[in-house]
This record gives structure tokens, C-alpha cells and sequence, in this order.
């Protein structure tokens, strides 16, 4: 009997957190990753344990807890197998309502009946424990131990292996399949359970079935060539028309390319690849850029002729998507799976370019972008290096105050620091996001600029191509915005107060940009 009742707890603690780990990456592709849905889940969360004790003590106090465990976990298995398959039309309505509410109110629709059948579950355990003659202090202390090691192991193992590996659909169903397992076996001895069970396994082959004869919508004249859900949530990867692709994270467009060339269509990475081709020629031996996306900053990086070029990101999905989608030549380059500041604290070599161009979907990790990160990175970098930073940000100046306290971290880190004037052409019309949100780009430098490359040949064959490129090489002060002073304070490691100064941005584009379009 204590075996059934201990493997009961585990198991439920095991439910609990992959339900939590699950939701987070659901809940990516509509409202984000940010630190509000971040929150959201985990609320949702704690209020639903909290109605599931009250419900599991109501049990008890009614002389049923013996009665409803394993059907409780065998429902909230078949649940959190088939979370996935219902949570975008739960979620999807719910755009509209902006990321903070939505994301409450779709986690609390989307979690919360497992959530509770499983918190309900744990005061029933401890109540039949405490029928074989335990002391209740004893009992709780066993059963909470018991669930919480099986909530440790399944954090691990969901978190670190089945997600990042096979993605959250097939973890959703080991999970839910596990309980479901479980219960299956404490319900052999009672018959009459098992016409339930069949019912019910019947329903998630049903749902599942259905699922993979539906696909999400794809846009016009688009063919979807990879989908995968991972560490930065989920990454799809479209043929587009006759000859394009894009790479898209959670629903955020990071790469497009022309195929018959691989070269990249949006602007800032010619942008950036101009700024890198300020260093000379006879300059350009090591290079690192954190954040891959489909790669096209390495191929711009390459063809300046950069001896070494390391390509730092946390999610290994990158590295084989910018390889088989978008042309890039493993030798090209050094893949490094690990945090971009991680790595740059951690390795010995010194770069004459770094480039941070990082983002899942339209989140920027705050950790990357603080004065401390710049004092890293500055202790990396060649006297006459460049650092170029890529911050999504308000496109008029005088409201890209984000953008604004990057530049003031630079400082206080002992950069020189420019910002970039913008290179997207100002007559766009209002129903184009660029019009409002942009990618805005600083370089900074230990140095004054006093070594530049100004020739115009000394660049790669795609940036010569735009107008923006032959402005920086000749005019690079007409075409920046010099930060001498520290204007109001950096961004610091102890304060996320970045994650909450992109509530505004982020919620354009999940609660109207991308809801609309």
C-alpha cells in the first residue's frame, strides 16, 4: 500500500512541473517569453495547486480519498497529453487582450483543470498514509517530499533533455502517458475502471490522429519546410514564392533570404555587415556572433574576409537550420552552443569584431545587454576593435529610450559609442511595423574611431548594393549619433527593468501586428 502511495506522489510531482515547463513553451508563439508570460504561468500555476489542496482536503474531510487519486491522475494524464493539441485555439483568440492579461487568462483556460486534479491529489495521499498509523507531521512531510523530488527530476529531465530534443507535443504525451501508465496499473486490480480507460485512451489516439492530418495556417504562396518546438520556443522555417525563405521564432520573422543567392533580405544585416567592414582589411581575423538565427550575418561576416568566426547560440537548432535551409558552409565557421555572455566570459580569445544580435522571437535577454555584460565583452575585444549591438527598438530617436540605456551601459563599461541613424526608408506606410519598431544599432569601440576603413572595394558584393552602406564608409560620424554622457543610467544585472521597458513594444506586436497580419 505505501508503495502505491509514494509512486502516486512522485508521479503527480512529475505532472506538476512538466505542465508548468509545457505551458511556458505553448504559450511562446502568442504571447512571448517575456518575463510577464513568465509570470502569468507561474500565478496560474500556484492559484491552481491552491484550489487543488482545498478540493483534496474537501475530499478527505467527506471520507473519500480513497476513491479519487488514480482517477484524478488518470484525467489529468490525458490532459497534459493533449495540451498541445488544443492550446492554440485557446490561445489564439486571446491575442487581442494584450500579453499580461492574455497570457493569465489563457494560462488559467489551458492549465488549470490538470493543475488542480493533480494538487488534489497530494492531501488525499497524505490522509491514507496517515490511515496505516503515520503521525500526519510525517505523513505530509513524506508525500510533499516524495512529489517534490519527482517535480525535481521531471524540471530536469523536461527542461534540459525531452523539449529542447524532441519538442513539446511528444513531451506532452510522455508525460501525460506516464501518469496515464501509472493509473493503469493501480486501476488493474478494480475491473470496472477498465472500460474508462479504454474510453479515454481512445479519445487521446482520437486527438492525436486528428492532429497530425491538421497544420496550423501557412501564409499564401508558402510552403512550411521545418517546424520544432526547443529551448527559444517554436522555430518554423517557410519556402516563400518562387525563390525565398524565412525563418520565423515563435511567429516573429528573424531571417528571410533570396535562395539563388542566400543573401539576406532584411536590411540590418547589410546594415551590420557594412558597420563590420569599417575594420581594415589586414584587420579582420576573429569574430563572434552571438545569436545565428538562419546564419546570414556569418555569410555577411565571411565574405569580409574574417579569418575565425565563431557562431555562439543557446539553441542548437540554429546551427542545422542556417546549414540545410539557408546555405551556410559548416566550415565557415565555429558553432559554440552556450549563452553568447557565457562564452565571452569563459573563452581566452580576444575579437576584433563582436556582433550581439540576439533574440527569441522579439524577446532580447536583459542579461546580455547590461553594464556588466559590456564589461565582459570590452575585455574581449581588440584595442581597435568594433562591437556592434542590435536592440529592436522605437524608431523615432527621441522614444528609443531602450536603445538609449544600451548605449549608456557601453559607456559605463568604457566604450565609445555611436548610434546608428536608421537605414529603413522613411516614407513607409503606417500599416508596416518597421514604421513604428525597428532594429536600432550601436557600435562601440575602446578606441576613437581613429583606424577606419573607409573604402568603399573593401566591402562584400551584397551591401555595395544599398545606398545606406556608401553613406557610413565615407560619412560614419554624419551617419551616427555620438553618446558622450551617460543620459540617464545603464541597464545593471540585479534589475530586469529592460524586460519591463519592452512591455510596450512587445505588446504591439503580439496584441496588434501579428494578430492582424
Amino acid at each position: 500500500m505505501k508503495f502505491w502511495i509514494y509512486i502516486l506522489a512522485f508521479v503527480e510531482g512529475i505532472g506538476v512541473m512538466s505542465v508548468e515547463l509545457i505551458s511556458a513553451r505553448l504559450m511562446a508563439p502568442f504571447f512571448g517569453g517575456s518575463l510577464y508570460v513568465i509570470t502569468a504561468v507561474l500565478g496560474v500555476t500556484m492559484l491552481s495547486l491552491l484550489i487543488g489542496y482545498y478540493l483534496g482536503g474537501q475530499i478527505c474531510k467527506r471520507d473519500l480519498y480513497n476513491k479519487y487519486v488514480t482517477p484524478f491522475l488518470l484525467i489529468a494524464g490525458i490532459y497534459v497529453s493533449v495540451i498541445p493539441l488544443i492550446s492554440k485555439f485557446i490561445l489564439s483568440p486571446l491575442t487581442g487582450m494584450g500579453i499580461a492579461m492574455g497570457s493569465i487568462i489563457g494560462g488559467f483556460i489551458l492549465i488549470s483543470i490538470p493543475l488542480i486534479l493533480f494538487g488534489a491529489i497530494s492531501p488525499q495521499l497524505v490522509q491514507q498514509l496517515n490511515d496505516l498509523k503515520a503521525k500526519a507531521g510525517l505523513a505530509s512531510g513524506n508525500i510533499y517530499s516524495v512529489s517534490t523530488l519527482g517535480g525535481v527530476l521531471g524540471t530536469f529531465v523536461v527542461g534540459l533533455f525531452l523539449v529542447p530534443m524532441i519538442g513539446t507535443k511528444i513531451t506532452a504525451l510522455i508525460a501525460g502517458g506516464l501518469c496515464v501508465l501509472v493509473s493503469m496499473l493501480h486501476f488493474a486490480k478494480a475491473k470496472k475502471y477498465v472500460s474508462v480507460v479504454v474510453a479515454m485512451l481512445l479519445f487521446a489516439s482520437s486527438a492525436w490522429a486528428a492532429n497530425s492530418l491538421h497544420h496550423k495556417h501557412i501564409p499564401g504562396n508558402s510552403k512550411l519546410l521545418y517546424e520544432s518546438e526547443g529551448i527559444l520556443g517554436n522555430i518554423e522555417v517557410y519556402h516563400i514564392g518562387e525563390h525565398h525563405r524565412g525563418l520565423l521564432n515563435n511567429g516573429i520573422l528573424q531571417s528571410h533570404v533570396d535562395i539563388n543567392n542566400y543573401e539576406s533580405s532584411m536590411l540590418y544585416t547589410h546594415a551590420i555587415g557594412t558597420i563590420a567592414s569599417l575594420i581594415l582589411p589586414n584587420k579582420r581575423k576573429k569574430a563572434v556572433i552571438v545569436g545565428i538565427a538562419a546564419g546570414s550575418l556569418i555569410k555577411e561576416v565571411r565574405d569580409l574576409g574574417y579569418e575565425t568566426i565563431y557562431g555562439v547560440d543557446i539553441d542548437p537548432r540554429t546551427a542545422m537550420i542556417a546549414e540545410k535551409y539557408f546555405g551556410i558552409d559548416p566550415n565557415w565557421y565555429h558553432f559554440v552552443e552556450d549563452d553568447g555572455r557565457h562564452f565571452l566570459n569563459e573563452t581566452n580569445e580576444i575579437f576584433d569584431l563582436i556582433v550581439m544580435d540576439v533574440s527569441s522571437g522579439e524577446d532580447q535577454p536583459y542579461h546580455l545587454y547590461t553594464k556588466e555584460a559590456f564589461e565582459t565583452y570590452i575585455s574581449k575585444l581588440d584595442k581597435n576593435g568594433i562591437i556592434i549591438v542590435n536592440v529592436v527598438d522605437k524608431r523615432n530617436n527621441d522614444d528609443a529610450k531602450l536603445t538609449l540605456r544600451v548605449g549608456d551601459g557601453m559607456i559605463a563599461a568604457g566604450l565609445n559609442s555611436n548610434l546608428m541613424r536608421t537605414f529603413y526608408p522613411p516614407n513607409m506606410t503606417e500599416d508596416r511595423i518597421e514604421q513604428h519598431i525597428v532594429e536600432k544599432l550601436i557600435i562601440g569601440s575602446p578606441s576613437n574611431y581613429e583606424k577606419l576603413s573607409i573604402e568603399f572595394n573593401e566591402m562584400n558584393d551584397c551591401c555595395r548594393k544599398f545606398q545606406y552602406s556608401h553613406f557610413v564608409k565615407k560619412n560614419l560620424f554624419k551617419m551616427s549619433f555620438p553618446k558622450n554622457n551617460i543620459l540617464d543610467k545603464p541597464f545593471y544585472d540585479d534589475c530586469p527593468e529592460m524586460e519591463v521597458m519592452n512591455f510596450e513594444r512587445i505588446n504591439l506586436l503580439r496584441s496588434k501586428y501579428l494578430n492582424t497580419h
